[in-house]
């Protein structure tokens, strides 16, 4: 299956994906980011929020993980500390975040970016993890022509590139993403959100990072253009084999890109699993409630019923799983103890939720308990 640009986008290759390094598992399992425990506050003392509680994941090498969940879930908060660039009053207490880079004889080296210096911060960056924001526009210096944001991160940290070196590396980004050589002339505010956002992939990929993160890239983009961007990005994977994290409120986004899925609520991870699967059957209620916040990609149309109420108040989160208040599957057990993240089943996948332990007395309910082809056959989507 190659991943298909329209013409106006058009590379200038597209990758066979079942031929990449990507389809056939090289590296696969040697990992790119190791995180452990990382939780993130804000504030301190009596106000302290706690935005991120005791998450652990992990990346493997040329792979994509997704992240979803609602606004406010701290998916953001995540990445920016986990990267260092969380600006006060947000401060990392407790974990550890390690960044396994490779160097240019292939030695493979964990840095802990928690405990890690500024010097050896900016070392890092770009080089071995690079970011893509939210918002291209206020990411990308509105003063500056296109050619100067790539020529500033080149000239940093390619120091023995001359300046016509770093003018056709910028040249062979951008038609790396479907973009032509006049872009470098032009300002922020003279592109398209869908150029800008173009110029923010390129740049993140100019000094060919293990490992990219793309924080809801695709936002602010009207859905033509989302669906471009997200096959290019499936181009540029296979093509480069770097590892991504994915950052998006929509699953559906997430189940044409992504290798795995970790979904957020309130903080912490409830459900993690292979992107297809958990798109089909997904275990935790909120998950479920997410997929019918949204069209379903393929089938018969149906009513999107969404999420009753609203997610908790960190500074004073529900006693319990933090999901009851809102869950109709809720039980007694679920107000007073909080369920943690746990493996079940041979299906390779975790969920936080008490309907799935052994000791609970209810069975559990059919819309999460249903293989793919059931869940057809009792008119489930």
């Amino acid at each position: 299956m190659s991943a298909t640009i329209p013409r106006e986008h058009e590379p200038t290759e597209v990758v066979d994906v079942a031929t990449s390094a990507v389809a056939t598992g090289v590296a696969r399992h040697e990992p790119v980011l190791e995180i452990e425990g990382f939780s993130v506050d804000y504030g301190a003392g009596a106000s302290m929020v706690r935005a991120v509680d005791e998450v652990t994941l992990r990346l493997d090498r040329s792979r994509v993980l997704g992240i979803a969940g609602e606004s406010g879930s701290g998916k953001s908060t995540l990445v920016y500390a986990m990267t260092r660039l969380l600006r006060a009053p947000g401060l990392i207490s407790g974990g550890r975040v390690l960044l396994h880079t490779t160097d240019d004889d292939g030695v493979v080296t964990p840095v802990n970016l928690v405990e890690a210096s500024e010097s050896e911060l900016r070392k890092v960056r770009w080089s071995h993890v690079s970011i893509v924001l939210q918002s291209a526009l206020s990411a990308l210096n509105p003063v500056l022509r296109i050619g100067r944001e790539f020529d500033e991160v080149l000239k940093t940290h390619r120091k023995d590139m001359t300046k016509a070196q770093r003018r056709a590396r910028a040249v062979e980004l951008l038609r790396l993403v479907g973009l032509t050589e006049d872009r470098l002339d032009r300002y922020p505010h003279e592109l398209s959100g869908g150029q800008r956002q173009r110029v923010m992939i390129a740049v993140a990929l100019a000094l060919d990072p293990e490992l990219v993160i793309m924080d809801e890239p695709t936002t602010a983009l009207d859905v033509v253009t989302q669906r471009e961007i997200i096959s290019e990005l499936a181009t540029l994977r296979a093509r480069f084999g770097f590892a991504m994290i994915f950052i998006t409120h929509d699953l559906s986004l997430l189940v044409e890109l992504a290798d795995e899925i970790a979904v957020m609520y309130a903080g912490s991870i409830v459900e993690r699993a292979g992107a297809r699967e958990l798109y089909e059957a997904p275990r935790h209620p909120y998950t479920l409630g997410l997929l019918h916040s949204f069209p379903p990609l393929h089938g018969e149309r149906r009513e999107l019923t969404g999420i009753p109420g609203s997610p908790p108040d960190l500074a004073d989160p529900p006693a319990g799983c933090r999901f009851a208040p809102r869950c109709t599957f809720a039980m007694a057990r679920c107000l007073t103890e909080r369920p943690t993240l746990r493996e079940f089943g041979d299906e390779g996948r975790s969920v936080a939720c008490w309907l799935f332990d052994p000791a609970s007395a209810s069975r559990v309910p059919v819309e999460l308990s249903l293989a793919p082809s059931a869940r057809q056959t009792v008119g489930e989507p």
